[in-house]
Order: C-alpha cells, then sequence, then structure tokens
C-alpha cells in the first residue's frame, strides 16, 4: 500500500508542472493572445520549424524555418496581427 501511494504521490509531482507549463502557454496574456496562438500565426506565413519564441513590446517575436530550410522570422502584435515578415536565404 506504501509504494502504491508513494507511486501515486511521484507521478502528481511530475505531472501537475507540466500541465501547468500547458496551461500557460494556452491561456492569453492579459495583454493579449498567447504563445500558441502566435505560433499558429507563424506557420499560416510558411513556418514549419520553430527555433525560438520571445515575448516582445506585448507582441511576440517567433524565429525558425520555411520548408526549405531558409530563416523566418514572424513579429506579432498583441492583437494577433502580423507586423513583420522577414525571411533569410
Amino acid at each position: 500500500m506504501r509504494i502504491v501511494l508513494a507511486a501515486l504521490a511521484a507521478s502528481l509531482c511530475c505531472a501537475l508542472p507540466a500541465e501547468a507549463a500547458a496551461q500557460q502557454r494556452e491561456r492569453p496574456a492579459r495583454t493579449g493572445i498567447s504563445e500558441e496562438q502566435a505560433i499558429r500565426i507563424a506557420r499560416g506565413y510558411g513556418m514549419v520549424r520553430v527555433t525560438k519564441v520571445e515575448r516582445e513590446d506585448g507582441g511576440w517575436e517567433i524565429e525558425g524555418r520555411d520548408h526549405r530550410g531558409r530563416e523566418l522570422e514572424v513579429n506579432i502584435n498583441r492583437h494577433g496581427r502580423v507586423t513583420s515578415v522577414e525571411r533569410d536565404d
């Protein structure tokens, strides 16, 4: 019985931080869209691999690569509007 309770307690300790992190990514920031929403928007501009996500002036700067491997940076304001897209060859 003690082993079962110890195993249950250990699994809860590991699961709760991961669940809290997932909820944080999905929850919109008080001043705008969530990280997950910003990444979805960036994917709509051709980003297939995300390498960096930064909160910037209430919005988001998403860096990654497109399907050809080219660098891509998408800046999104707090309302979900894309303010700039930069592609490097």
